[in-house]
């Protein structure tokens, strides 16, 4: 168990990897993620130091080399990138069902990457200051970010159940269902109840979904970009969870889990 634990931050480095990569391929910004306005001023510059960004930093904390640092470096990247371009979106329209999944995608991978940054273990004991309490913050990001996902399953409940495989039978209640499990995971991680077996039980129902629901549409439609995305989304969904339920297994890494 513990392995699979210890895989999370391996699976975060990797997502982190393939959007850079798909980026530097497509020559533009993830749709799905990143809705950059074209009219942005140096938008291709940006487009290309954002990839940068990404594939340094997911080799730097798969290789275990200025992991922390690069982890705490994409955390903020992904904050700018939540405020400027989505928050601006969601304002200009804050009924947009697809702009509030957005949000929660990017918070989900922002506070993951602080919550990754806080395992890792510098060697060197500094006072608690401006990027300790952001490393702090991450559960919270991430919290929230599972609760946005947990309204969206309620409020566009027949939406969603269409982007469930017809071969999965019941497809609303699993909407319901797994709304259900996004508020319970995020009230979880905030109080720090059953926090192991609900990271667990959510990790394994992402990796679920990386392996049978979005791969096979990246199978069927490799020319299109938005599903190879979707699946290292949910890949990255996949290492946080993991990640969180590791925490509780270390002493000293994380305060104990009330039971």
């Amino acid at each position: 168990m513990q392995q699979i634990t210890r895989s999370g931050r391996y699976f975060y480095a990797i997502t982190l990897i393939a959007f850079g990569v798909i980026q530097f391929v497509k020559g533009n910004f993830m749709d799905a993620i990143l809705p950059v306005p074209e009219s942005l001023p140096g938008r291709m510059i940006l487009v290309y130091l954002v990839s940068v960004i990404f594939i340094a930093a997911g080799a730097g904390i798969f290789t275990n080399k200025i992991a922390k640092p690069a982890a705490v470096l994409v955390g903020v990247l992904f904050f700018l990138l939540l405020i400027y371009p989505q928050l601006v979106s969601l304002f200009a329209d804050i009924h947009n069902g697809n702009d509030w999944a957005v949000v929660g995608e990017i918070g989900v991978l922002c506070g993951g990457a602080f919550i990754i940054a806080g395992t890792i273990t510098d060697g060197h004991y500094r006072k608690p200051g401006f990027t300790d309490r952001m490393i702090k913050s991450g559960r919270f990001f991430f919290a929230f970010s599972l609760f946005i996902f947990g309204v969206e399953h309620f409020v566009f409940a027949d939406y969603i159940a269409t982007l469930i495989p017809s071969w999965i039978p019941f497809r609303l209640f699993w909407t319901y269902f797994v709304g259900v499990a996004f508020f319970a995971a995020s009230i979880s991680i905030i109080i720090k109840v059953k926090t192991r077996l609900a990271c667990l039980l959510l990790g394994f129902m992402f990796l679920f979904w990386v392996i049978f629901v979005h791969s096979p549409r990246v199978i069927a439609s490799p020319q299109k970009e938005p599903e190879w995305t979707s699946l290292f989304v949910a890949m990255g969904f996949c290492s946080i969870f993991f990640t969180l339920a590791g925490i509780s297994l270390r002493p000293g890494t994380a305060e104990p889990e009330r039971r």
